[in-house]
């Protein structure tokens, strides 16, 4: 006589706590969205995740590694955007227009994880801090270049970072009007003027890097709106 052969249980539940994991994450990146970690409770995100209490304890240590967690994948996912979107640019004025214009992109077709991104880094404006390693690299390439050779690390870091979060907040005002391709001209414009970029140079990189990654079809708010995690 044959025996049933039994399903493989481990992977099943294997499956069962990515998913808690995942809902966990998914509500918390929406409630982080809205208020500062501090305000929040484990009670509210489990809620919100429609899970037991006791499962965030199996998933996170306590809030703060939890909050942690949202942050860096929420970073990650901006990285990825702009690596991906200066993947074969080279020019360090491009590549930093560029990546103005993608987190203005991101900002509109992931408001939640936008919001997030700003609510949970603390030490960001250090230059050398893990956050901004990405761009004090940039920096520091530009640097090297003819063209920003007078350029601060940390005043450049510190002036890019500024010009990112001032656009990012502006394209998510209920009240704002203008088409976030020309808010990134501008912006772009004013930032490359800044880091020391001439003018007619500044305008045309601006000009260029706006339209490359601020199509009409590009600022449409994504279906799904939060990023992955």
């Amino acid at each position: 006589m044959k025996t049933a052969l039994q399903p493989p249980m481990p992977r099943r539940i294997d499956r069962r706590r990515a998913r808690t994991r995942a809902a966990l994450l998914h509500a918390g990146r929406a409630l982080m969205a809205q208020r500062d970690v501090d305000g929040l409770s484990v009670d509210e995100i489990v809620a919100a995740a429609d899970v037991a209490k006791g499962s965030f304890y199996n998933h996170f240590a306590d809030k703060e590694v939890f909050a942690r967690e949202i942050g860096a994948a929420v970073r990650r996912q901006a990285e990825e955007a702009v690596n991906a979107a200066n993947a074969i640019i080279t020019d360090p004025a491009q590549r930093l227009a560029r990546a103005l214009c993608v987190f203005i992109r991101f900002a509109i077709e992931h408001r939640d994880s936008a919001q997030v991104l700003w609510r949970l880094n603390s030490g960001a404006t250090m230059a050398d801090a893990p956050v901004n390693r990405g761009l004090r690299e940039e920096v520091v390439r530009a640097r090297l270049s003819h063209q920003f050779k007078d350029l601060e690390v940390e005043t450049g870091v510190l002036l890019i970072m500024g010009i990112i979060v001032i656009s990012m907040r502006h394209v998510l005002e209920e009240r704002a009007t203008t088409p976030p391709v020309v808010v990134a001209t501008g912006m772009v414009e004013v930032l490359l003027r800044g880091l020391g970029l001439a003018a007619r140079q500044a305008r045309s990189v601006a000009a260029r890097a706006a339209a490359d990654l601020l199509s009409a079809a590009s600022t449409r708010p994504s279906t799904a709106m939060v990023a992955r995690i």
